[in-house]
């Protein structure tokens, strides 16, 4: 049996340390480094865990520890059935498409597949306006805004239909210096379609709300497999502090 965890457990050390390497490190890839770490340690310690196990305390522990484990599977499986379910209509007067981190001045693969989804939604509805969001972060040379609002100039979006926003260092700031920028320059009632990666829609729509949006659809962009996991448990840890503190 320990030969099953810890085997598992080392390739999802490696592959987390591979994507520190090759991609940004972020919360994500080092939670997968140091599950994999969890895991192949249980294997190695499995004696000792089993005996421990047989104990009263360890029993209410290793409970405790596969209800929590089956909680984290549940919320990952809603935020990825939320973010399949897109409702835009294609008549929102504006975009937001979340930023994510670059590569130097290069957006990196989800980013990329953020911009796409808006380019795609921009060939059905040219008279929205795109709203490209995100400050300058660790490891940038300049800010997600500036990035994106090139990558899609360079895909023959006109400079006219798009805003850049320029302050923002998270999801929340995303939205309250989007609005403030919208509010000043659309009459009241407009709506706009929220543009992220599939796992980040529930959350990106339900601040959106929080920070004041009223009517909000949403349009999912895909994210690359290797991706999968990194992602999806640090956004469920984001979604559970959403939940707490608003």
């Amino acid at each position: 049996m320990s030969l099953f965890l810890i085997v598992p457990g080392t390739v999802f050390f490696l592959y987390g340390a591979v994507l520190c390497f090759f991609s940004n490190i972020t919360t994500g890839t080092v939670l997968t480094v140091l599950f994999g770490l969890l895991v192949a340690l249980c294997g190695v310690f499995f004696g000792k865990i089993r005996l421990f196990s047989k104990k009263k305390i360890g029993k209410i522990t290793i409970s405790s520890f596969c209800l929590l484990c089956a909680f984290e599977i549940c919320l990952c499986a809603f935020i990825a059935l939320y973010g399949q379910a897109d409702n835009v209509s294609y008549d929102e007067d504006v975009v937001i498409v979340l930023g994510a981190g670059l590569r130097g001045d290069r957006v990196s693969d989800p980013l990329r597949r953020r911009l796409d989804a808006a380019i795609e939604y921009h060939e059905k509805n040219p008279d929205a306006l795109i709203v490209v969001t995100g400050g300058r972060g660790i490891g940038e040379d300049v800010t997600e805004a500036y990035a994106m609002e090139k990558y899609l100039i360079d895909r023959g979006v006109s400079q006219e239909r798009i805003i850049k926003e320029e302050r923002s260092t998270s999801t929340n700031e995303n939205m309250r210096f989007s609005k403030k920028i919208l509010d000043e320059i659309l009459p009241d009632g407009y709506t706009i379609a929220v543009i992220t990666n599939n796992f980040h829609i529930f959350r990106g729509v339900s601040i959106a709300k929080i920070e004041g949006f009223e009517n909000v659809t949403h349009l999912h962009a895909s994210l690359a497999w290797y991706n999968a996991f990194p992602c999806y448990v640090r956004e469920s840890l984001a979604v559970m502090k959403m939940w707490v503190f608003g």
